[in-house]
């Protein structure tokens, strides 16, 4: 799981939408939970039950944001 803390809760609605691109040019999907300014990223791929190639070129992508 990754978290971050933002200042604002307009903040976390960008920080969520600026990883739609990545998501969409992996067509690999995270399950996000936004509080406020909170916002919690879960990697993982339903079919393989667990952790693939995706889930950490995804974090990667993420990770440089």
């Amino acid at each position: 799981c990754i978290s971050t803390l933002l200042q604002m809760g307009s903040l976390a609605i960008d920080f969520v939408n600026s990883l739609v691109e990545p998501a969409e040019q992996l067509a690999h999907h995270p399950d996000i939970v936004i509080k406020y300014n909170q916002v919690f990223i879960q990697l993982t791929t339903h079919d393989a039950q667990g952790l693939t190639e995706l889930d950490f070129q995804l974090a990667t992508k993420i990770s440089q944001l």
